[in-house]
């Protein structure tokens, strides 16, 4: 059975806002994994040795904490006894911008259908039709929203 698109993008949502209201602290300025190992008293040979790495090796970590693979975080995380969380928080409703995108699409295909049309004088009630093709991407062909042309 295929999963309504309509009604996963409004659960998605619900967890989303849900999670926004958790994620509002700042990175510490050293870092995470720095600020957690010292707070736990913990030196770099000591995380080095849990990891099997060198002592080099997390001050490397430490500093670049911000380009490491998420296996590696979490590898680390669960050395200092701390649960990894990841989450890619969208900056607006998955239901606002799949429509923002379905009307961009629907401007994109109107306007090379209406170029064509004023060639031939035949130009059409762009509003309406902008509307029920940006309705049909939403119901029927969603995937093509998101078409480079």
């Amino acid at each position: 059975m295929r999963v309504n698109r309509k009604i996963m993008r409004r659960c998605l949502d619900k967890k989303i806002n849900a999670l926004k209201n958790i994620v509002t602290f700042d990175i510490p300025e050293q870092g995470w994994i720095r600020t957690i190992r010292e707070a736990l008293g913990m030196t770099t040979t000591q995380l080095a040795k849990k990891l099997g790495i060198s002592q080099a090796r997390v001050v490397h970590i430490e500093k670049n904490e911000n380009n490491l693979k998420i296996s590696t975080l979490n590898k680390i995380s669960k050395t200092l006894n701390c649960a990894l969380v990841y989450y890619i928080i969208p900056n607006d409703s998955i239901k606002n911008i799949v429509a923002r995108q379905a009307q961009i699409k629907a401007l994109e295909i109107v306007g090379k259908v209406n170029k064509n049309m004023s060639l031939e004088n035949q130009l059409s009630d762009t509003k309406e039709i902008l509307e029920d093709l940006t309705k049909d991407l939403l119901d029927k062909n969603i995937s093509r929203i998101w078409d480079e042309e």
